[in-house]
């Protein structure tokens, strides 16, 4: 795990891209444009402290962090800390990357004193919410549907 370097973000970009190819079949046409076209972000996002894990030496996961009083108030309480756009290469799934990642963002939040940690999720994630779940992220409310998909908050209190 590290943060990213500035110069990293078309790699980070292309990365989510790849791993987000998995929810395609289940948008529109439409809908998965305007996805990818959230996805080309990552790297780029304002107020994000962007994390990266690395497999034999190349990107093979990355995460959105945001400390306390820079999540985005359309989906988190201003005070909470948040993730976003967890997503780890294809190539490398089933190697604990994610549980890593999640890992790093909840060891920040305690460091900038954060109570909560929020993230958002998909009904169409269903793997990324079941991992959520085991960590001990709880469903808190659900959100406006976006891409045609239903979305929910969680949260885990530290």
């Amino acid at each position: 795990m590290r943060d990213a370097d500035s110069a990293e973000a078309d790699t980070i970009a292309a990365l989510v891209i790849s791993a987000y190819c998995d929810y395609r079949p289940s948008l529109t046409a439409e809908n998965w444009q305007a996805m990818e076209s959230g996805l080309s972000k990552a790297g780029r996002i304002e107020h994000a402290h962007n994390i990266v894990a690395e497999c034999d030496g190349a990107m093979a996961g990355y995460v959105a962090y945001f400390p306390p009083g820079n999540s985005s108030p359309k989906l988190f309480e201003p005070a909470w800390a948040s993730i976003r756009l967890l997503a780890v290469s294809p190539a490398c799934r089933g190697q604990g990357l994610a549980r890593l990642l999640t890992e790093t963002c909840i060891e920040r939040a305690q460091r900038d004193g954060a109570a909560t940690i929020g993230l958002h999720t998909s009904e169409v994630m269903t793997r990324a919410r079941a991992l959520y779940e085991r960590m001990g992220f709880r469903e808190a409310r659900e959100l406006p549907a976006m891409f045609g998909l239903r979305y929910w908050q969680y949260r885990l209190d530290l």
